[in-house]
């Protein structure tokens, strides 16, 4: 799949169809590649995919992905799901960590495959062949709260609502080192880094970012805090890079910083970064709904293995009546 480019819509394609206006501007492309990226709904504009039937508008900003057959071929794969919510139009589970949530050229497996098997195929289509259903992501490591559609209708409105940040989103991690505060916002906005393409960075001209983190636990020995946050952007790799920037890396993170032998003896299962809660209303109903998914057992685990007998572990002055507040 190639890297997203930013394509405006040029005045003398007003009023056609998407697909007839990207032929027209992109010769080099064939009808059938362009119609594969408008049925894996990789053409999108201000984040919801377009259908190729779209009529255009001049000035109009568009985020274009050029995709093969085989990137979006997808089929059901069996798997035992912790399910949190569902219903007719929405579906909510505690994602595990290791599995990536739609298809890429070098993923043969994803976890919408679950979810397709799992609603015998019952997902929304508008979000395209390559994402059905999808209204959100987690990174391939990061385990907790993932939402999929089962309309069309919901995942319009469930998308509009990430969109414009209608929906409360919280972490919690380790990470790196002792915080010196109890609490801080983050607001440096977050590009991608032009020396490496897989690491994003904090970029001058960056999109906006901003993330709120609160400390829930010290450990002073071996030197690890214990974070809650709330993501109110959803650029790529948020936290990971916000949290880097301060010299507190996720346990775990290499990409942006970790290193394994600042915690000499100490076993770390992965990036220790999960989705525990997200508060929104119904797509449907308009009710207020919070979900929950508790922390999975390497992070309990490893959690445990820090407040054994003999560790030094302190909460951080009023951390309780922050925490309650959240």
């Amino acid at each position: 799949m190639s890297d997203p480019i930013a394509f405006t819509v040029p005045s003398r394609c007003e009023g056609l169809r998407l697909d007839v206006a990207l032929a027209r501007c992109f010769p080099e492309m064939s009808r059938t590649r362009i119609q594969r990226a408008c049925d894996g709904g990789f053409i999108r504009c201000s984040g919801l995919p377009l259908a190729a039937k779209t009529k255009v508008k001049s000035g109009q900003d568009l985020s274009i992905r050029w995709v093969e057959r085989e990137e979006i071929s997808i089929q059901p794969r069996a798997m035992s799901l912790e399910i949190l919510h569902e219903d007719e139009a929405m579906l909510a589970v505690n994602k595990p960590s290791g599995e990536v949530v739609h298809p890429a050229p070098h993923v043969k497996n994803s976890f919408v495959e679950v979810i397709l098997a799992h609603t015998n195929g019952q997902l929304a289509k508008a979000a395209g062949v390559g994402r059905p259903g999808v209204v959100h992501r987690l990174d391939k490591e990061t385990s907790g709260v993932l939402i999929f559609a089962k309309t069309d209708s919901a995942y319009y409105r469930l998308s509009q609502m990430f969109m414009n940040r209608l929906v409360e989103k919280y972490y919690e991690t380790l990470v790196f080192g002792v915080m010196r505060v109890r609490s801080g916002s983050i607001h440096d906005p977050i590009g991608r880094d032009p020396s490496h393409r897989t690491r994003m960075a904090i970029r001058r001209n960056g999109r906006p970012a901003h993330t709120d983190w609160e400390c829930h636990r010290i450990f002073s020995q071996p030197g690890i805090s214990q974070l809650v946050l709330q993501l109110h952007t959803g650029r790529t790799h948020q936290i990971r890079v916000h949290l880097a920037s301060m010299g507190h890396p996720i346990l775990g993170d290499e990409l942006y910083g970790f290193r394994g032998d600042r915690l000499p003896g100490w076993q770390i299962p992965r990036i220790l970064l999960h989705a525990t809660r997200i508060k929104l209303k119904h797509p449907l109903t308009g009710l207020e709904l919070s979900i929950q998914a508790p922390l999975p057992a390497d992070m309990e685990n490893f959690i445990a293995s820090l407040v054994a007998p003999g560790k030094n572990t302190r909460r951080p002055p009023d951390f309780q009546k922050a925490w309650a507040s959240l």
